[in-house]
Order: structure tokens, then C-alpha cells, then sequence
């Protein structure tokens, strides 16, 4: 998001031209803090919050757990001892805790929220993420997974029922979004079998930004859409009844929270959940590199947790390989 919030020469500052500072109390903190540039102005606005959580089989939850309660099985679930705990149940009767062992980095990530790169143009390997590599690492060489990686045909697989006719899987970790998305869109036979939890801690994934082109004909019209898709309390209301979008807009989510209850997670109120969430999520660790940085940490989180190298190994190799794309950047 930073790479083009700070570009003067793609999106127009909308705090000087438009006055929206004054809708910031309207809005979800971090998602009107990820709109800003470096000096405080905003660029673009989000009718999403995205904070995500653990989404998980009722009916395995009630045969292994003892039960499907959300608050229970979030209680579970919220260290990583108690993760790992559950994962050993699971895996005593037939069950993997999660698809893949990149389920598990998002928390990793809100452990310890802090930004790759430092003011000082530093990068930063903090122990939570260290850690990370050898709980990935332990998830697979324990068995608490079923070995399918995320996006392929086998993770989309696991959520209608067992991957390969073999392991079901009991939880899925996603964002607000992965409801719709994906767990709606490859689901029949789990449909109402489902409800969303929490994880050791919050987190957020993704969300979209609508800003206004610098180099437009249309600036006020394009404006017009932007304040439409994220400032209009009956437009949003509707989008929220239409498609189940977890809004940022606060007038609108304080008017429809308490109101909301999803079939396919057996009547759950996912929205008070996420808003919750939402609240403890800090956008000021996001950097303009994490995109390309995380994808360079998580291809060698991968070579260790297969064996194919040392932890060390693995660390040195992304260490070269931030410092290869990005070579301003001060490597340990």
C-alpha cells in the first residue's frame, strides 16, 4: 500500500482537496491509517476492514474438543502451546489442524508487529519470526497438517470434505473475505458446518483502497465514486445485506452488528467478531516492501521446514535475497 500512497504523481491528496480528516472518526483506525502517506495526508480510503480469524468445522470441534462453541475453542486456541495442543488431539483421531504450515504466519506476523524495515532503511529479523520458522517446521514434522499447499487444488479440496479421501482438515485461517471468497465458493456438503474463532492474536489480510488518479480529466466525478463506495451510509448498508462485506464505516457497522448471523456458520455473528479483532490490529509496522519481503521469507521458511537447509542456511539465503532486491537496504 506505501508504494503508492507516497507517490505524488499517481494519487490525489485528499486531505487537501477533498477535507476527509474530518471523516477520520468514521472509520476503523488502521484502515484509515493505511490511506495516509508519510506525512499524515490521506490518499485513498477502504469500505473494508479485513481482520481475520480461524475458520473451523463445527462438527469436528464437537467430536475431538467437546465443543463447537467459538469462545471455547478460541480459548484453545489462543497460545501457541494450547495451537499445538489441539493439533495433537486432532491428529490422534484422524484429523489435520490445518492444511498447510502457512496457515500459521499471520500470527507470527502479530506476535511481534514490527516493520521489516526500519527508519533507518534496515532490515529487521525479530525473534517472533525466527520462531515462526521452526513452528512451521514442527507443525510438519508432527503431523498437524495435511500437506497442501495453500491455493493449490488440494487446500480448496480440504474445505468440502476429506483431501484425497483421506485427511479431513479442521481449520482454515482467513480473513474476513476468505468467508465469500473461498470458503462459500468450494463448499456444499460443509455448508452450517462452520464457525470463525480466534488465533494467539489479531491480524489482517489485504483490502482494497480507492483513491483518485492524479493524472484523471474526471477528479470531483472520481471523487463522487469514492465517496460513494466508502462515505454513503445507505449505499454500504446495502452492500453489507447484499454480500456479507465487513465495512469499515463505522455508522453503518454500529447500525448492523448486532443484527447479522450467517447460515454457513450455523447463525454465528461473524461481524462483532471481526470488529473486535479489529480494534487490536496496528497498521504502523507496514512497509512499502512486506509484499516481495514476505514472499522472499516464505519461499526459505519452506526449504527448512522441507529439510533442504539449515535454519541458518535458510536465514543467510533471505538475507541475500532481500539484499539482491533491494540493495539500499542494510542486511544482518
Amino acid at each position: 500500500m506505501q508504494q503508492w500512497t507516497d507517490r505524488d504523481d499517481y494519487w490525489v491528496n485528499l486531505s487537501e482537496e477533498y477535507g476527509v480528516d474530518e471523516w477520520e472518526d468514521d472509520y476503523v483506525p488502521y484502515v484509515f491509517d493505511l490511506g495516509k502517506d508519510s506525512n499524515g495526508d490521506v490518499r485513498a480510503l477502504s469500505w473494508q476492514t479485513t481482520p481475520g480469524g480461524i475458520y473451523y468445522r463445527r462438527s469436528i470441534a464437537e467430536k475431538v474438543l467437546g465443543t463447537d462453541d467459538p469462545a471455547k475453542v478460541g480459548e484453545m486456541l489462543s497460545t501457541w502451546d494450547g495451537m499445538f495442543e489441539v493439533g495433537e488431539k486432532l491428529k490422534a483421531e484422524g484429523y489435520a489442524l490445518f492444511p498447510d504450515e502457512g496457515a500459521i504466519r499471520w500470527f507470527a506476523k502479530g506476535e511481534d508487529p514490527q516493520p521489516w524495515v526500519n527508519e533507518d532503511n534496515e532490515l529487521k529479523m525479530t525473534d517472533a519470526k525466527k520462531e515462526y520458522m521452526d513452528k512451521a517446521k514442527d507443525l510438519r514434522e508432527n503431523g498437524y497438517t495435511a500437506l497442501a499447499d495453500e491455493w493449490s487444488p488440494e487446500w480448496l479440496e480440504g474445505m468440502d470434505g476429506p483431501i484425497g479421501g483421506k485427511t479431513e482438515v479442521f481449520s482454515y485461517v482467513l480473513p474476513t473475505w476468505g468467508l465469500s471468497a473461498i470458503l462459500k465458493a468450494n463448499t456444499e456438503a460443509t455448508v452450517g458446518d462452520w464457525a470463525v474463532t480466534n488465533g494467539p492474536n489479531p491480524y489482517f489480510w489485504g483490502g482494497t483502497w480507492l483513491g483518485v488518479y492524479q493524472g484523471s480529466e474526471n477528479k470531483d466525478l472520481a471523487f463522487k465514486f469514492v465517496e460513494m463506495m466508502t462515505h454513503d451510509e445507505e449505499f454500504l448498508t446495502d452492500w453489507v445485506n447484499e454480500y456479507g462485506d465487513v465495512v469499515s464505516y463505522l455508522p453503518v457497522t454500529e447500525k448492523v452488528k448486532g443484527d447479522i448471523s450467517d447460515e454457513f456458520l450455523d447463525g454465528q455473528n461473524h461481524y462483532e467478531f471481526f470488529l473486535e479483532e479489529a480494534e487490536s490490529i496496528d497498521a504502523s509496522s507496514i512497509t512499502k516492501y512486506d509484499q516481495e519481503i514476505d514472499q522472499l521469507f516464505g519461499n526459505e521458511v519452506k526449504e527448512y521446514r522441507d529439510g533442504k537447509k539449515t535454519k541458518e542456511e535458510a536465514i543467510e539465503d533471505f538475507y541475500n535475497a532481500v539484499k539482491n532486491a533491494y540493495p539500499d537496504i542494510e542486511t544482518p
